[in-house]
């Protein structure tokens, strides 16, 4: 699992894959260029 935080929202998206059109499920912002990266374990 990845993740990206948002620049416009500020809130996190999640997605199996790191590649490919990704849109933030908040506010429906670009995020395809920003680096996805793993999540951190609590």
């Amino acid at each position: 699992m990845y993740v990206k935080h948002c620049p416009e929202c500020k809130k996190k998206s999640y997605s199996s894959c790191k590649k490919g059109e990704w849109n933030c499920p908040h506010c429906d912002h670009d995020l395809s260029d920003e680096e996805a990266q793993r999540p951190e374990e609590d």
